[in-house]
């Protein structure tokens, strides 16, 4: 078998096993490759055709690591019970760490709730943690403006 077409099947397998990982990463071995398979096809020296393959796949991984950057490091969002870490909600059953017992309303979803000293009923409080399927909250200093029984 002719060493450019070694290369190049060496090429084609890096572009697939790409296609499946979509990291960004082998694409460029690929391309070096396929350049070292075409230099193969002119300059029948294994040396200079392990050059091409080096230096090309270096400098695109070089050159294109900013892309890659931006393209894998998105901005996530907090998503299902990430969300609600940081929110208020509502007493709804008296939050006792002796009894282990409490309840909570954040938006429409009712949770289990632990805290550190007993909440009352009717209290606002944060949630600063997720334990499972209970929240961990702490009272909350000052009420929202913003709730519908202040909008009466």
């Amino acid at each position: 078998m002719q060493p450019w077409m070694l290369w190049m099947i060496v090429g084609l397998v890096l572009l697939i096993i790409e296609l499946s990982m979509m990291s960004l990463f082998l694409l460029w071995i690929a391309i070096g490759a396929f350049a070292a398979g075409i230099v193969a096809v002119f300059v029948p020296i294994a040396w200079v055709q392990w050059l091409v393959f080096g230096l090309a796949s270096l400098i695109l991984l070089i050159a294109t690591r900013p892309f890659a950057h931006s393209v894998h490091a998105s901005v996530t969002t907090p998503s299902n019970v990430d969300a609600v870490i940081g929110g208020r909600a509502m007493v709804i059953e008296t939050v006792d760490p002796l009894r282990n017992v409490g309840r909570v309303r954040i938006g429409s979803d009712e949770w289990r709730a632990r805290a550190d000293e007993t909440i009352p009923t009717e209290s606002w409080v944060e949630v600063i943690g997720v334990a499972g399927t209970t929240l961990l909250v702490q009272p909350f200093q000052q009420e929202p403006q913003d709730t519908e029984e202040s909008v009466e």
